[in-house]
């Protein structure tokens, strides 16, 4: 980890130190362990419409508005290549062991 990536994680205390998780792959791991991807889709909605609601009866500006939609699309996103680069990871883990038993 570079000094700047150190500087950027510990802005705030970091959630993967307090759940001791050394690498960024366990912390996807660990993730994808707790939630599907589907119940991932849906959390992220629930969050995205509670905000929308809450942000329309207190009239929300429009570029508010559009910034939680586009965080909410790329966070979908970013959840959805975490989940196929852990699918990727368990099935090389599968076939390392499958090479190794024969």
């Amino acid at each position: 980890m570079t000094k700047s990536e150190y500087k950027e994680l510990t802005k705030r205390p970091s959630r993967m130190e307090s759940n001791n998780v050394e690498e960024p792959y366990e912390a996807i791991e660990a993730y994808f362990d707790s939630f599907s991807l589907q119940d991932c889709r849906h959390h992220l909605w629930e969050l995205y419409e509670h905000c929308v609601i809450c942000y329309t009866r207190e009239a929300t500006q429009h570029d508010e508005a559009s910034g939680i939609l586009f965080f909410y699309t790329h966070t979908e996103m970013l959840i959805e290549a975490a989940w196929l680069i852990n699918n990727k990871k368990a099935r090389n883990r599968k076939k390392n062991r499958k090479n190794n038993n024969e």
